[in-house]
């Protein structure tokens, strides 16, 4: 969830929304633990986690940095801070903290080892200028990266059209909110825009079947975007049916043993000079 005013979160900022986050969370949870590595964090780091939301990257990161290590997430929406907080709490992880503030005014006490964020860049006006302005919280030789998706790559092996049409639909409630839906394959540009030459790039896909929590999250991602979808004129309430949306998804999918590939998780990284 973006802790930025620059423009509208598309998804909106209600208790079933956090409920979804959590749920994406959950099927994210090891391809952003794996990007992290990846781009470089490691034990006794001090990490600064934008757009935190319900804390899940934060976690992953106070994982990796370990007891001697401390990761700060924040955002501007104070409830979504408090499941965060409730978050860690459930998980006994105690080397990480929550606050608000709002992109891309963050101020700390010392400058950080790391900066990350993930889904966040897509909802920015102008991400370069944000990130640019972040970089000045990291010290020389510090990590940047940040994880986004390209929601167009999802897809069902066999196709399955109503995984598609949701694929569609998704896209468009996104732009018609003024968001980026594949600002994934864009993130290596945006890091050398904002200062970061030769940024690395690596991508991960979590998949799951007709009876796995992926079902649930396109269908609750279609609900959250419901109201621009119907705006976009992409699609009606009475086509999307989103009361029986889940069902119909894991239906079709058992029908034909698909595999659903949720949207790809690209990460960009690089390091200050």
């Amino acid at each position: 969830m973006p802790g930025t005013d620059a423009t509208t979160y598309a998804m909106g900022n209600t208790s079933g929304e956090a409920v979804r986050l959590d749920v994406q969370d959950a099927l994210y949870a090891g391809c952003t633990e794996y990007l992290l590595r990846a781009a470089g964090l490691r034990e006794g780091m001090r990490v600064l986690d934008v757009g935190c939301g319900t804390g899940g990257v934060s976690l992953a990161a106070a994982r990796i940095v370990g007891p001697d290590g401390h990761v700060v997430g924040v955002d501007m929406n104070p409830e979504v801070l408090e499941v965060a907080r409730g978050n860690a709490a459930a998980a006994a992880i105690g080397n990480v903290s929550f606050e608000r503030h709002v992109l891309p005014d963050v101020e700390l006490s010392e400058p950080v080892d790391a900066v990350v964020g993930r889904l966040i860049l897509m909802h920015l006006a102008d991400p370069a200028a944000v990130v640019k302005e972040l970089t000045g919280l990291v010290r020389p030789g510090g990590i940047v990266t940040f994880q986004e998706i390209n929601i167009s790559r999802a897809r069902a092996i066999p196709d399955v059209p109503l995984v598609t049409r949701c694929r569609e639909w998704i896209c468009a409630g996104q732009r018609e909110a003024g968001s980026n839906p594949d600002m994934g394959e864009q993130l290596a540009q945006v890091l050398r825009s904002a200062g970061l030459t030769d940024p690395a790039v690596a991508v991960a896909v979590p998949t799951g079947d007709a009876d796995s929590t992926a079902m649930t999250l396109v269908a609750e991602t279609v609900r959250s975007l419901l109201p621009l979808i119907e705006r976009s004129g992409a699609a009606d309430g009475q086509e999307v049916d989103v009361e029986t949306l889940r069902g119909r998804l894991s239906d079709a999918c058992a029908e034909v043993q698909a595999t659903l590939y949720l949207s790809e998780l690209v990460a960009a990284w690089g390091r200050m000079n």
